[in-house]
C-alpha cells in the first residue's frame, strides 16, 4: 500500500528557513541520536530527518547528507547498518545483519521514510517518536531481554545505554511480540532493581544473572527472562548531582537564601536560651544564625547527595508508568498478531492461542515500582468489575503470575486495614506472592526513616518497611510475624490489620542467610546493636550485601528463584522440599501463605 506525501510542495533535500531554526532542529535531533539505541525506532526516525536535510548553517555534512529521494534515504540507512555491524559485530554482509536486526530490515523502507517525514512536516514528530522504553536482546542468550526506561537521571545528563557487545536493540516492541508468538512463550519473568543502582551496575549484574540462569537451563524458548532498568543513580559521586548544581545556580541561591532566613527563628531562640543560662558581656548572637544555617545546609545537602528521594520520585513517576506502558503495548501487539492466527485456527479447528504468564521480581525500591505498575494496569484493565476467572488477566494476552518482593522498600502500613488502596488490587491478581526479608537490613531500616521522615503521611510508614519483617517461632502462625525498629521489635500484625492481606504472602525470613549477613548471633534487645555494627565492615568491604544479597548467584534465594520461575503454583510441600535443597543449612525460615488463618 502506497503512502501519500504531505510535503508535495517541497522537494528533497529539505532546507531550513534560517540559521536559528537549523540550530534548534540540530540540537533536538542530535539529542535523540545520543540518547537512543542505534537502529531502534526513534533513532531511525531521527536519522531519516537528518538525511533529508542539506548540510548548511553549520550542520555536519556526514550527518546531514541531503538525500534527493526517500528511497535513497532508506538505502543509506541500510548501508549504515551494514557498516555498524562490520565495526561492532564482524558481520560481512547485509544478509547477516538482517538476521540480527530483523525489525529494522523489515520495516525501514521507502514507505517508512515517507511516514516519518510526514510526521515531521505536520508537526507530529514528537508523537511519532514517543516511546518511554526501549527493548534489547541478549546477544549471548536469545531468551534474555532488557527493557530500559528512556527517562534520564537528570535533564543535564545523557542516558547510559546497554553495552553493544552484549545487548542489541530491538527495533520496537513489535519485534519482541513476534518472538513471543513464534516461540509460543508461556512465561515471562521480569526482574527490576532498587535504589542507588546506576545503569552500568544493573547491566553488568543482570548479565551475570542471565549467564547463571543459562547454565542451569532455567530459561528456554518458552520462558523469557527480562531485566527492567528505571533511572536510578549512584549516591554522592555522580555527574547528575554536579551538573544540577552548576546549571541551576539561580535556584541554588534561592534555596540557600530561603534556608538562611528560616534559620533565623531557631537561632534567636537558641541565643535567648544561651543568654539566660550563661549571660555574657560580649554577646556573640551573630554566630547562632550561622551555626544553625550551616548545620541545616549540611543536613539538606546530605539528604540530596544520598539521592534516595530523587530515586523514589523517579521510581513512582518514571519507572512504574514506563513499565506499565511496556506491558500494555506488548499486550496490544500480541492481540494484533493473534487476531489473524485465531481466524485461521477456527477454520481448521486448532487450539486457541497461548496466553503468556508474567512473573514480577522487584528488589527494594523496585518492589514499589512493580506494585505501582500493577496499580496502573489494574486501572487500565479493570478492578472490581472483573469476573473471578479474569482477575489474573493483564489484558487480552497476558496473565499475572508470581509477585516476588526482595527487601521491598514499601511501608508495612500499606497492607494493613484501610491503607491498601493499591496493594490489595495487586494481591488479588497474583497467582502467588513471595516476600524475602531480613531484620538485619540496616540500609532499609535506617536510611528509609531518615529520608522519608518528612514525606510519608505517618511516622509509622517512614520507619516500618515490609523488607524488615522477620519470623519469630511461636505457637500460632500469626504470632510469628515481627518487624524490627532498632533494638526492639513489635508484632507486624496488629488487631486492626487486614489478615487476608498478610495471609496472601509466602514469607521467607533471610536474616541469617549467606550473602546478607555475617553475624551468627540471634536477635534480641541485647544483641541487636552488635549485629548491626558487626555487619557494617563486611558490607563496606563487599563481602556481604545486607540489602541486595538475595540476587548473588551463590545465595540460596537466587537458587530458589529458579525454582519459582520453573514451577506454576507450587504447593507448600514442594516449596519446603526445594528450600531444603537450596538451603541445606536452614538459613531461611518459611511461613507459607494462608497458614495464618490456622489458629
Amino acid at each position: 500500500m502506497s503512502v501519500e506525501r504531505c510535503y508535495t510542495s517541497e522537494s528533497l533535500p529539505f532546507r531550513w528557513k534560517n540559521a536559528e531554526a537549523s540550530q534548534v532542529d540540530q540540537r533536538w535531533l542530535g539529542g535523540i541520536i545520543r540518547n537512543s539505541a542505534p537502529f531502534s525506532d526513534w533513532w531511525t526516525k531521527a536519522r531519516v530527518v537528518q538525511l533529508a536535510y542539506k548540510a548548511e548553517h553549520g550542520a555536519d555534512a556526514r550527518t546531514y547528507a541531503g538525500k534527493s529521494s526517500e528511497a535513497a534515504i532508506a538505502e543509506a540507512l541500510h548501508q549504515e547498518l551494514l557498516i555498524y555491524c562490520q565495526l561492532h559485530n564482524d558481520f560481512q554482509n547485509l544478509g547477516e545483519c538482517h538476521e540480527k536486526y530483523p525489525g529494522f530490515c523489515q520495516e525501514v523502507n521507502e514507505a517508512f521514510v515517507i511516514k516519518t517525514l510526514n510526521s515531521w512536516k505536520q508537526k507530529q514528530f514528537t508523537q511519532a517518536i514517543s516511546r518511554n522504553f526501549e527493548v534489547y536482546g541478549d546477544r549471548q542468550n536469545p531468551h534474555v531481554y532488557l527493557v530500559v526506561s528512556t527517562a534520564s537521571v537528570s535533564l543535564k545528563v545523557e542516558r547510559r545505554l546497554p553495552p553493544n557487545h552484549r545487548f542489541r536493540p530491538l527495533f520496537n516492541i513489535d519485534e519482541l511480540a513476534r518472538t513471543i508468538q513464534k516461540q509460543n512463550v508461556n512465561t515471562l519473568t521480569l526482574r527490576t532493581h532498587g535504589y542507588a543502582t546506576p545503569a552500568k551496575g544493573f547491566y553488568d549484574g543482570f548479565a551475570e544473572e542471565a549467564d547463571a540462569l543459562q547454565g542451569t537451563n532455567t530459561i528456554s524458548a518458552q520462558h523469557l527472562y527480562v531485566g527492567y532498568h528505571w533511572p536510578s543513580e549512584q549516591p554522592f559521586f555522580n555527574l547528575g548531582l554536579l551538573k544540577d548544581l552548576v546549571s541551576n545556580v539561580g535556584i541554588l541561591l534561592k534555596f540557600v537564601g530561603s534556608l538562611f532566613v528560616i534559620s533565623l527563628l531557631p537561632s534567636l531562640l537558641l541565643a535567648l536560651l544561651y543568654d539566660l543560662v550563661l549571660p555574657l558581656q560580649v554577646r556573640w548572637y551573630w554566630t547562632f544564625p550561622v551555626i544553625v544555617f550551616v548545620l541545616w545546609l549540611l543536613a539538606f545537602g546530605l539528604l540530596r547527595a544520598v539521592v534516595y528521594q530523587r530515586d523514589r520520585y523517579r521510581a513512582v513517576h518514571y519507572g512504574a508508568p514506563d513499565l506499565a506502558e511496556f506491558f500494555w503495548r506488548l499486550d496490544r501487539v500480541l492481540k494484533q498478531l493473534q487476531a489473524p492466527a485465531a481466524s485461521l485456527k477456527e477454520s481448521v479447528d486448532l487450539p486457541k492461542s497461548i496466553r503468556t504468564k508474567v512473573n514480577l521480581v522487584g528488589h527494594s525500591m523496585g518492589g514499589l515500582v512493580v506494585v505501582n505498575t500493577l496499580r496502573v494496569l489494574s486501572d487500565r484493565f479493570g478492578k472490581d468489575d472483573r469476573a473471578t476467572e479474569q482477575e489474573k488477566q493483564m489484558g487480552e494476552c497476558l496473565d499475572l503470575g508470581k509477585l516476588i518482593l526482595a527487601s521491598p522498600d514499601i511501608p508495612l502500613e500499606l497492607i494493613q486495614e484501610g491503607r491498601n488502596n493499591y496493594v490489595r488490587s495487586a494481591i488479588r491478581r497474583c497467582e502467588q506472592i513471595y516476600l524475602m526479608s531480613s531484620d538485619r537490613d540496616i540500609v532499609l531500616r535506617y536510611l528509609s526513616i531518615l529520608s522519608n521522615w518528612f514525606t510519608e503521611p505517618s511516622i509509622e510508614m517512614s520507619g516500618l518497611r515490609l523488607g524488615n519483617i522477620y519470623l519469630r517461632r511461636a505457637n500460632k502462625p500469626k504470632d510469628m510475624l515481627w518487624i524490627r525498629n532498632a533494638l526492639l521489635s513489635r508484632r507486624a500484625v496488629e488487631a486492626t490489620s487486614a489478615y487476608d492481606l498478610f495471609e496472601s504472602f509466602n514469607y521467607l525470613d533471610c536474616s541469617r542467610m549467606v550473602g546478607v549477613n555475617a553475624i551468627g548471633l540471634g536477635l534480641n534487645p541485647f544483641t541487636a546493636l552488635l549485629i548491626d555494627l558487626g555487619n557494617i565492615l563486611p558490607y563496606l568491604l563487599g563481602k556481604i550485601d545486607v540489602h541486595g544479597g538475595y540476587f548473588r548467584t551463590y545465595a540460596p534465594t537466587f537458587k530458589f528463584l529458579q525454582f519459582l520461575m520453573q514451577n506454576d503454583n507450587p504447593s507448600e510441600a514442594e516449596i519446603r522440599q526445594e528450600l531444603e535443597r537450596c538451603d541445606p543449612h536452614d538459613q531461611i525460615l518459611l511461613l507459607p501463605q494462608r497458614s495464618m488463618g490456622d489458629d
